[in-house]
C-alpha cells in the first residue's frame, strides 16, 4: 500500500519490475558519463584557450607590438567642462 501522505510518492512511483529498475539505474549512469565527458571537452575547449591568448599576449610583450610610447614627463592632457547648477533657496 502506497503512503499518499508523503508528496514524493506522489508524483514518481519507482517501477516494480526488477528490470525496468534496472534500465533506469543504467540510463541514469548513461547520463552521468555522457555529462562528465562533455564536460571534459568543454573545459579542455576552455583551457585550450586560455593557453593559446596567453602565448599570443606573450609573444606581443615580447617583440613590443603592444607597446605605447609614453611621454616623458607623465602628464595626461585633459579636456573637461564646468557645469554649474545654481539652487534658488
Amino acid at each position: 500500500m502506497m503512503n499518499m501522505n508523503d508528496p514524493w510518492k506522489r508524483f514518481y512511483q519507482p517501477p516494480q519490475n526488477p528490470l525496468a529498475r534496472l534500465g533506469l539505474v543504467l540510463l541514469g549512469v548513461a547520463i552521468l558519463a555522457l555529462s562528465f565527458m562533455l564536460g571534459l571537452v568543454f573545459l579542455a575547449v576552455a583551457a585550450g584557450l586560455a593557453i593559446l591568448g596567453a602565448v599570443v599576449l606573450t609573444v606581443r610583450r615580447w617583440l613590443g607590438l603592444g607597446a605605447r610610447n609614453a611621454p616623458e614627463d607623465q602628464t595626461i592632457d585633459v579636456e573637461y567642462r564646468v557645469i554649474r547648477r545654481e539652487r534658488d533657496d
